[in-house]
């Protein structure tokens, strides 16, 4: 947990903005997060220059930033400029003035940079990400292969919102046959059939967050929510036809950013049709994430970013530091059979399973479901993170059936079943051994084909009540068995 916090600032060309991250780590935790809707790439295409009231706007927020990290002590800030400065005549200029008003230097990215940072955002927060990685900004299009943990190198189009609407003069018909004749350079699309878009920037999170609304979907977090190709298609048709006045009062739409979410809208239909990609995956990291990720130590990096966080979470909010680990040995014997993405669901409820006690009794398991539903974790999709919050739910004895069937449906009965049986584990564990992870760790649990079996030194049979003895029989009736506590 040792480590100073660290600040991102990313001069976008229509958004400037600040993260302060608790530190340099595997899954950093944001302690602030600030943006300001500048625009100075407004009207770029037709003047060639960063607008000025927008670039006055910027200005004014770097020094608001420079306040606050000030006043945090926050001696290491890493800010860059994207594609509106680099491209901009007066580019330089604004480098200087934003340089004296935030206190520290700014980096000014190649297309090429804005494209690999992107695509390492997105491989912190999804490791196992295979297709394209599309960094939607207001001046330009940020595009990198990734497979295998790996990228390609990166390419820019000058085709975001901003840039794109005054190319077009407007007209979304033009809109999109100026994408299209950006796409038809970019070589190598057409390997991309049946992968997936990786979509970065606030225009496609909007537009996402526009779909999700839509749908009712059951968990209101866009990290990692997918739209599959069709409906993506046929969504951002529908929202490309939408006036500004229409999607100020669209649930979920952002009032500022209505004017380009149509523009948005035509770049991801035309890139997921050009590349006949089968779905869209929405990616909370991106350019600000790459940045820090870039400087970690390859150990750090190979981290598992889920169980990293949790563990971390554990640390920060648990009694015992030592109680995930205890946790997890004590129960994976219990389930011998399970697939390896459920086993890494195990493995990280043990981290949270005490993360709840300062709840009150009554409500715990409504609040650590609530919470681990929507926790900034990534390393996970959104049926993982349903079990996860399933498997709290249970951990804490929830029993509201609307609870369990909201995310049944969702992640499916068989996950669900799995996400009970875990739950009673931990939950059994918990009320054995308390939150003493050495004493938990000199017991043990083993499974014959007919016995839940629980081995407890005779110099702690005084662990052995009333209570313990309900948890446990809960347990083996789930994993379709008989209690039988041995005393060695």
């Amino acid at each position: 947990m040792a480590g100073a916090p660290v600040a991102v600032v990313d001069i976008g060309s229509n958004s400037v903005r600040l993260v302060i991250y608790d530190r340099l780590c595997r899954s950093p935790a944001t302690l602030f997060n600030e943006k300001s809707l500048c625009a100075i790439g407004r009207q770029m295409v037709s003047t060639g220059r960063l607008d000025d009231e927008g670039s006055q706007a910027a200005v004014a927020a770097l020094k608001r930033f420079r306040e606050i990290t000030g006043g945090l002590g926050i001696t290491r800030v890493d800010a860059v400029a994207t594609a509106a400065v680099r491209d901009a005549k007066n580019g330089n200029e604004f480098v200087a003035r934003a340089r004296d008003a935030l206190g520290s230097p700014v980096r000014v990215l190649t297309g090429e940079e804005e494209a690999r940072l992107a695509a390492e955002g997105v491989l912190a927060a999804i490791p196992d990400a295979d297709g394209i990685v599309g960094d939607l900004g207001g001046g330009s299009l940020e595009l990198a292969f990734v497979a295998g943990g790996r990228q390609s190198e990166g390419v820019t189009l000058p085709i975001g919102p901003l840039r794109l609407m005054d190319a077009a003069g407007g007209r979304i018909e033009r809109a999109r046959d100026i994408v299209d004749e950006g796409l038809e350079k970019i070589a190598g699309l057409e390997k991309l059939k049946g992968k997936a878009l990786y979509a970065v920037g606030g225009v496609w999170r909007n537009i996402a967050r526009i779909h999700m609304e839509d749908q009712q979907h059951p968990i209101r977090v866009l990290h990692h929510y997918e739209i599959l190709r069709d409906k993506a298609v046929s969504f951002t048709q529908f929202i490309s036809g939408l006036s500004r006045k229409s999607l100020e009062t669209t649930s979920g739409a952002t009032r500022r950013r209505a004017e380009a979410i149509p523009y948005g809208a035509v770049v991801m239909e035309r890139l997921l049709k050009a590349a006949k990609l089968d779905r869209v995956v929405v990616s909370a990291f991106g350019l600000r994430e790459g940045v820090l990720f870039a400087k970690l130590a390859a150990e750090e990096r190979a981290k598992d970013p889920l169980l990293a966080a949790c563990e971390e979470m554990a640390v920060r909010t648990g009694r015992e530091a030592a109680l995930g680990r205890a946790l997890d040995k004590w129960s994976a014997p219990l389930f011998p059979g399970l697939d390896k993405g459920l086993d890494r669901l195990r493995r990280a409820a043990c981290f949270l399973a005490d993360t709840g006690w300062r709840g009150h009794p009554d409500h715990r398991a409504e609040q650590s479901f609530i919470e681990v539903l929507n926790a900034p974790f990534i390393g996970i999709d959104h049926a993982g993170r349903g079990v996860l919050a399933l498997v709290m739910f249970h951990r804490y004895g929830g029993n509201d059936e609307r609870v369990i069937k909201r995310l049944q449906r969702f992640v499916g009965e068989e996950a669900a079943q799995s996400a009970r049986t875990i739950g009673l584990a931990l939950r059994a564990a918990m009320v054995m051994a308390g939150p003493a992870p050495d004493l938990l760790n000199e017991t043990s649990v083993k499974l014959t084909p007919n016995a839940l079996v629980v081995n407890i030194p005779k110099a702690h049979q005084g662990l052995v009540a009333e209570a313990i003895a309900k948890r446990l029989d809960a347990l083996a009736q789930a994993l379709d068995r008989t209690t039988r506590i041995e005393l060695k």
